[in-house]
């Protein structure tokens, strides 16, 4: 893995079919952090992730690892990148061993030996929780298993920068709980994870909270600050509370704060 570099969004925008679906975002995500990114529905999450993972360029600004920007460095970032999509992508038919074998001999280096592909495939699958489920059809497995698979397949090459799009979405709260300090243990070793998410439970894992509305940052920060910024006792109650002004005044509400100057 390689680490110490962070990801950056200078004045990021992005335009399509005749909209502005980012406006000028600036960001930067670190190694060793989790940084979760929510909003309403429409507020630019997803579009933002394929600035990140160079599915789509920005109409305007710059995505950067490091000094280096991502369109001119994109075949040598993808290889530090894992992205695990909403959806499963997985062929349900496999064994879990079977699915990190075909992933791996894919992915990583043609002359590992098969000793060493093992060797990888177990150490990950004790670190995922599913040694025991190897040799279980992915159908068979529950929800959050499967999820689990899906990140496993990208930890093979052993990615600095992790990517997930709702990774706790159709999970029930504990297993939840669980995926999300599992999490922790991966930023915990030095790598920069970043997730969209839908759910407000257990946001307090996070390292830093981003909020969009309408393609505006309206806040970064971690929970604390955003309690306080928009004078709430729950997190869940943020929605409401930006309900009460349009997106421009948070937008510059923020940017008016001290909390700005810390992205």
């Amino acid at each position: 893995m390689t680490d110490g570099e962070s990801l950056s969004l200078k004045s990021v925008s992005f335009r399509a079919g005749g909209n502005e679906i980012l406006k000028k975002i600036s960001l930067s995500f670190h190694p060793g952090q989790i940084t979760a990114i929510i909003g309403p529905s429409g507020s630019g999450k997803s579009t933002l992730l394929k600035c990140l993972t160079t599915t789509v360029e920005p109409s305007d600004g710059k995505a950067f690892l490091g000094a280096q920007d991502l369109a001119e460095i994109k075949e040598d970032y993808r290889q530090k990148l894992g992205y695990v999509p909403q959806d499963d992508v997985l062929h349900r038919e496999l064994s879990v061993e079977s699915a990190f074998y075909y992933s791996a001999r894919l992915r990583l280096d043609p002359d590992l030996t098969e000793v060493d592909i093992q060797i990888r495939i177990g150490v990950l699958a004790a670190l995922l929780g599913l040694a025991e489920r190897q040799s279980h059809k992915i159908s068979k497995l529950s929800g959050g298993q499967r999820k689990r698979v899906n990140i496993g397949i990208e930890l093979l090459a052993d990615p600095a920068i992790l990517i997930l799009d709702e990774p706790a979405s159709g999970l029930d709260p504990g297993t939840e709980e669980d995926l999300l300090k599992f999490l922790q243990i991966l930023a915990e070793q030095g790598r920069t994870i970043v997730l969209t998410t839908h759910s407000m439970e257990f946001l307090d894992v996070a390292d830093r909270i981003v909020l969009l509305m309408e393609g505006h940052m309206i806040f970064a920060g971690d929970l604390k600050n955003l309690l306080q910024h928009f004078g709430i006792v729950h997190i869940a109650d943020v929605f409401k509370a930006i309900r009460e002004n349009d997106a421009k005044h948070w937008a510059r509400t923020f940017s008016e704060s001290s909390l700005s100057a810390c992205n």
